[in-house]
């Protein structure tokens, strides 16, 4: 594997650099280590560093502001950041084009503007993304960056932003059709259609899309990076990305493998260097295609602009990393008095427990940990991990095979696992609908114009649901089976904070979405019998009201944040409290993973020192939340048995 690292001479056309991969995996610092490298070797040109990861991290990063709006780095004239606010660009997209795309309805439905205004409003929400990396073009378009790097949301996520302008191609048509019946009218009864903003808007978003599709495209400006660590799950996740690159065609420009444990006496770092060789092997073996870049654990976080210059220069191949021996021989000071011994369960209602926290702090890990460790107390109750996360992981830390049918765990009579695939059971509710709606409209005598258009625009609204629908759905599935009491106790499995904030506050706008759709399908009322899609909607509103009920329910549910004891993870912590504070999520227990034991290892005590640091600033900051340490292990926490040893952390011994 190379030590070499990138090298920006082999492709010096290249001016978007993309990074993505698992959560954790350093994808934010390999990212502002290369734009503070290309701002700093080439003084005269303008480097962009972005973020459309909705749990920013860039200016944690650079230990400096940063936000919506471009941001200059202090100490880098030529520098800036900018974490794109979504929310705020799609509101600043209903603004501009809200009335066009209402009158573009208007002609082309049996609905008036009233009944059409509330739905596009609630349809909207699946623009944010697309809003992200539309404006990523216009920037490159106004020419006034040279480099643009950019910081994608964990894998799964960024999956679905780099399928964006296929899902954009396929709103635009829905409003074409809208107004193609306007363009029939006009030339049925006066002979010509004459062009105006509604054409003007549809021709202009068609081509802003089409220009991102080029950018993404073109491999020559254009690179991937993906990174990773040698632990299983990063590796798997890692492959599903790179795979999934290839259906927009994008270059991949390198591999990185982060956190690599360098040769050393110690005897806790040499167990773990040894653990890594087989994932180093494998990732070799699946990954040799591409160029891999190695890069070792550093004995402190990589923050600010001294430490990022040092990680970078490591990482592009400029300087070789510095002892590690770290600069104290030992760390004797024991874990905080006041941490909390155990998780606090609640009462025996309990039916929910939500996992979540900042991407590879060990959230999946943690989930299947108190599934396999409540199951062992509580042998009576049942109960079922489940994902809904687009990146699955619970196959990969149980080591069996788990997917999209419920699937007992080894050696447990009362634990089972899921996951669920979302993007099936949209698939799936999509197709009943236009099968509804046909049969709907066949009920129509045949002939009559505002018919024929009115079936197509009703078949294709459907396309334009929110984004998240899908997993809005998957829990849907999840409250079907607490109805048949099949099991006692859920454990979410969830996405990246960014993603989880989100879907914690879908349940309402899916429930307000569902509520328009079925008053536009009432205008039907009366000429024909709403059956089969009525209740189907209706009963997936039944569905997210129950889901929404549950989750501010401290009786029925319990949100149990997950981080590690850094400066950047803890930092993500208070924005995710103060978000569930605001949503009514019960929050009273916060597990802080891989927390390095003592050892006789100047390299291990320096991080366990700053680990201590950061341990003790959480404590003081939530006193109200159960703050529970659980080791870093000299082995990867997979199957039962390891995960077995974090739920005795967490638990205690029952």
């Amino acid at each position: 594997m190379e030590r070499a690292g990138i090298s920006f001479s082999e492709n010096p056309e290249l001016r978007f650099l993309l990074f993505g991969g698992k959560g954790g995996t350093g994808k934010t610092t390999s990212a502002a280590a290369v734009a503070l490298y290309l701002a700093e070797q080439n003084a005269d040109k303008r480097i962009l560093v972005a973020s459309t990861d909705p749990a920013h991290s860039l200016g944690d990063s650079f230990g400096c502001p940063s936000g919506n709006e471009s941001t200059r780095v202090d100490g880098v004239s030529n520098l800036y950041t900018m974490e794109m606010d979504a929310e705020l660009l799609l509101e600043e997209f209903r603004e501009t084009y809200g009335d066009i795309m209402k009158k573009i309805a208007d002609r082309g439905t049996f609905f008036d503007k009233d009944d059409i205004a509330s739905f596009f409003e609630l349809s909207l929400p699946g623009m944010d993304e697309v809003m992200a990396i539309m404006r990523l073009a216009d920037i490159f378009d106004e020419g006034y960056y040279d480099y643009v790097v950019l910081d994608t949301a964990p894998t799964g996520h960024t999956v679905r932003m780099l399928d964006l302008p296929e899902q954009m191609t396929r709103w635009l048509e829905v409003l074409d059709l809208m107004l193609e019946k306007h363009r029939y009218l006009s030339r049925h009864f006066s002979g010509r259609y004459v062009k105006d903003k509604t054409d003007e808007f549809l021709e202009d978003m068609g081509g802003r899309v089409d220009r991102v599709e080029s950018l993404l495209r073109n491999g020559a400006t254009t690179g991937f990076v993906a990174v990773t660590i040698p632990e299983s799950m990063a590796i798997n996740e890692t492959e599903r990305l790179l795979s999934s690159l290839g259906k927009p065609g994008i270059s991949v420009t390198c591999v990185i493998v982060n956190r690599v444990v360098e040769e050393s006496e110690c005897p806790f770092c040499g167990m773990r260097r040894a653990g890594q060789e087989k994932e180093l092997a494998e990732i070799e073996e699946k990954f040799g295609a591409h160029k891999i870049v190695e890069m070792p654990l550093f004995p402190c976080e990589i923050q600010g602009l001294s430490r990022l210059r040092e990680y970078g220069g490591v990482l592009l191949g400029i300087e070789s990393p510095r002892d590690r021996a770290g600069t104290a021989a030992r760390s004797e000071e024991p874990l905080p008095d006041d941490l909390g011994k155990n998780l606090q369960l609640g009462t025996e209602e309990l039916r929910f427990l939500i996992v979540g926290g900042k991407g590879g702090v060990g959230k999946t890990t943690t989930s299947t940990a108190l599934g396999i460790g409540i199951a062992e107390i509580q042998p009576t109750r049942r109960m079922l991990v489940f994902s809904t996360d687009p990146a699955h992981s619970l196959t990969d830390s149980l080591e069996m095979t788990v997917g999209d049918e419920i699937t007992a765990i080894e050696g447990y009579s009362n634990l089972w696992a899921l996951e669920i695939d979302a993007q099936a059971l949209l698939e799936e509710f999509k197709r009943k609908y236009r099968e509804d709606i046909r049969a709907i409209f066949d009920r129509f005598l045949a002939g009559g114009i505002d018919i024929k258009f009115d079936r197509e625009v009703m078949e294709e609204l459907i396309t334009l649901s929110p984004p998240g629908l899908d997993e809005i759905m998957a829990l849907s599935r999840i409250m079907d089976l607490m109805e048949e009491e099949r099991f006692d106790l859920f454990i979410l499995d969830t996405a990246p904070t960014g993603h989880l904030l989100r879907f914690l506050e879908l349940p309402e706008v899916a429930r307000e979405w569902l509520r328009a759709i079925l008053q536009l399908l009432i205008k039907y009322k009366g000429v024909v019998r709403l059956t089969g899609i009525a209740e189907r909607l209706l009963d997936l509103a039944k569905g997210v009201r129950k889901i929404r009920e549950a989750f501010v329910d401290p009786e029925r549910c319990e949100f149990v944040g997950v981080t590690i004891p850094e400066v950047m993870a803890t930092a993500e912590v208070g924005r995710l409290t103060g978000t569930l504070r605001k949503l009514g999520v019960p929050f009273q227990n916060l597990v802080v993973n891989m927390v390095i034991p003592p050892v006789e290892c100047g390299f291990c005590a320096t991080k366990r020192e700053e680990q201590l640091r950061n341990l003790n600033r959480i404590i003081d900051e939530y006193e109200e939340i159960n703050v529970i340490a659980v080791p870093l292990f000299d082995h990867e926490i997979t199957s039962p048995g390891g995960l077995r040893d974090v739920s005795s952390c967490i638990l205690g011994d029952g």
